[in-house]
């Protein structure tokens, strides 16, 4: 008689639930799984956004209740003490927040896990954004690559330059001061680098 007057300190115990944000895309599979200690009739887990709207309920020993919607979308595994719910071929829909209860004299209610289900590219869509990605990155890495060309080329020929000179100058009468004139005149020659004619 006490038993059925005294409130069972179970119906405070909270329902561990997890994750608390799950992002998948469409197709793929996600677990929720709902944990609890002590007597309770089943477990009862629903969509309470954006609409609220039951999705299954679990008893152990008894043939599980699936809504409509989950239809063959829905597999179990573990007792309704400890159940993980694997949710399948994931639809845009099925985005919403779900909370585990467990079902006894007074029902206790979880936290909520928030479901995020995004769009899945086609093979196609991947095709189509890639020549835009190469028609963008292509002539960037050829500018770079002939700037750096550029650069190192002038920074070989002003080596060598400056090690001719040193040479032609080390040479010379150590009383008189070395003079070098250059050429600046044009010159069909294809060399690069070509030494100082005028000392």
């Amino acid at each position: 008689m006490l038993a059925g007057i005294l409130p069972d300190p179970l119906d405070a115990q909270e329902v561990h639930q997890a994750p608390g944000v799950v992002i998948a895309s469409e197709g793929d599979s996600i677990n929720i799984t709902c944990s609890t200690r002590g007597h309770l009739e089943g477990i009862l887990m629903k969509r309470i956004w954006p609409q609220d709207s039951n999705v299954i309920y679990f008893e152990d020993g008894q043939e599980p209740t699936v809504d409509k919607t989950f239809s063959g979308r829905i597999v179990f595994s573990g007792s309704q003490k400890n159940l993980t719910i694997t949710m399948r071929f994931l639809q845009l829909a099925d985005t919403g927040a779900y909370t585990c209860e467990a079902v006894r004299r007074v029902r206790v209610r979880g936290l909520f896990t928030m479901v995020v289900v995004r769009e899945k590219l086609s093979q196609e869509t991947y095709r189509s954004q890639e020549p835009l990605q190469t028609s963008v990155f292509l002539p960037a890495a050829i500018a770079v690559g002939f700037f750096l060309t550029g650069l190192i080329l002038g920074l070989l020929c002003s080596m060598l330059r400056k090690t001719q000179i040193n040479k032609l100058c080390a040479s010379g009468n150590k009383d008189s001061p070395c003079v070098v004139y250059e050429d600046m005149s044009y010159s069909n020659r294809k060399t690069p680098c070509a030494p100082n004619q005028y000392h």
